[in-house]
């Protein structure tokens, strides 16, 4: 948590991965919020090392089954072994951190998040601490696809009182994979992307919120200033921070440990199960595989488009959230004529296979949240939701509510976007 920018970091920045763009709503005058996007390092130190099979069985494994044409089941077959490694090299990982009782492993690391704020904020009556919104998403989703959310919200009644919007994506997701292209060749842990949420915001959040602009780089704030932040939280704000699946075990666990920082968590059916919950394993297990399997090239994004509204899986999101995966979750390598996946197949599984630990742990921490931030649980449809997403939203009873969103599963953000804004 050192406030001093290393010199690798100075010498060696990276400028942004995708042309910027103007959000969803650019032609809705009524929606007075501009996007930009930045770059900051990441946590310094990751819970695992290097593991040089990644790059050694999965990734070439992974390449020959795209290659070699196999049919459904030949590529079910493929990722089933592969996420059984996986697996293991986890355990064993896991076991050689318990012998070794290492704190971290240094590696540099970059996130991209996208910055919504506010037009003329300074000529507009506002709260004595502005209200800031930060957004964190599930395994493999690009940070845009929150953007049909954030136009519904911001266009409620209670939208009016919202100044500045902040969405992270992790280290091997979206924009933030493509800036560690080549170094993310170690196991994914949860627990890093809770730390890389904190060091955002100890170090980087702005101090004031303002409509100016600002610089790709965001600089870091002064010494006092993170000393201030992690005794005490932020003066001049209040952050909500809202996380789905992945990201909502992301926020708590932030929350856990500096709760200072946090006005109120919106978790959107997060990632938090108990170890002993029959589902966990079986379905992290097999949205890994689902991850391995399937395809990451297309010839065009109208072709990747008309073929995901055919899947069972992505056929039911909002068109918006579609959109948006398919406009910014892709990208056209350099001399390539087709399009790929920002977050790698291989990279998605692996993160997989982490959270049967990490739900568990999370979910035995959630009756300590402070009881000072406020909680909104935001859950599916009776109908849909799983049972212990009921056994989940009493563990921590005081100071919380709770609403079901009808109709949706466990995707509720890109299912039904307008109803969780609303």
């Amino acid at each position: 948590m050192a406030p001093e920018l290393p010199p690798d970091i100075l010498e060696n920045r990276p400028g942004l991965p995708s042309t910027p763009r103007t959000p969803l709503w650019h032609d809705d005058p009524d929606v007075p919020y501009t996007l930009s996007t930045h770059i900051v390092d990441a946590a310094p130190l990751r819970t695992f090392p290097q593991i040089e099979k990644l790059n050694e069985v999965s990734m070439p494994a992974y390449a020959h089954m795209q290659s070699s044409n196999l049919d459904t089941k030949g590529r079910q077959k493929v990722a089933k072994e592969q996420v059984g490694l996986m697996l293991s090299w986890r355990r064993e990982q896991e076991e050689a951190r318990r012998n070794q009782s290492t704190p971290g492993y240094e590696r540099r690391l970059w996130l991209c998040l996208n910055r919504y704020v506010k037009r003329s904020l300074d000529r507009t009556p506002r709260r004595a601490k502005g209200l800031t919104l930060m957004f964190a998403h599930a395994l493999g989703i690009n940070k845009e696809t929150w953007e049909p959310v954030i136009m519904r919200l911001v266009n409620s009644r209670a939208g009016c009182d919202i100044e500045e919007i902040w969405v992270w994506e992790s280290v091997d997701t979206g924009d933030s994979a493509l800036l560690n292209t080549g170094n993310l060749n170690q196991l994914p842990d949860w627990y890093d992307g809770a730390r890389d949420t904190l060091h955002f915001l100890l170090h980087y959040m702005p101090s004031r919120i303002t409509s100016d602009k600002l610089p790709v780089h965001l600089p870091r704030v002064s010494f006092a200033e993170f000393e201030e932040r992690g005794s005490r939280g932020f003066s001049e704000r209040q952050i909500i921070a809202i996380g789905h699946s992945y990201g909502g075990n992301n926020h708590a666990r932030a929350c856990f440990s500096y709760p200072q920082c946090f006005s109120a968590l919106v978790l959107v059916d997060p990632g938090i199960v108990k170890l002993n919950d029959p589902t966990l394993r079986p379905t992290l297990t097999y949205m890994a595989q689902g991850s391995y399997a399937r395809r990451d090239s297309w010839k065009s994004r109208d072709e990747a488009l008309s073929l995901h509204k055919k899947s069972a899986f992505f056929g039911v999101w909002h068109p918006d959230s579609l959109k948006l995966y398919i406009e910014c979750g892709l990208y056209s390598p350099p001399g390539s004529d087709t399009v790929h996946l920002k977050t790698h197949p291989v990279l998605e599984a692996l993160a997989y296979t982490n959270g049967i630990e990490a739900s568990e742990d999370m979910y035995d921490k959630t009756p300590s949240l402070d009881e000072k931030v406020y909680i909104k649980w935001v859950m599916p449809d009776r109908a849909k939701g799983p049972e212990s997403s009921e056994r989940l939203v009493k563990l921590r009873p005081r100071y919380t509510s709770r609403v079901n969103i009808a109709g949706a599963a466990h995707m509720i953000p890109l299912e039904k976007p307008d109803e969780l804004g609303e």
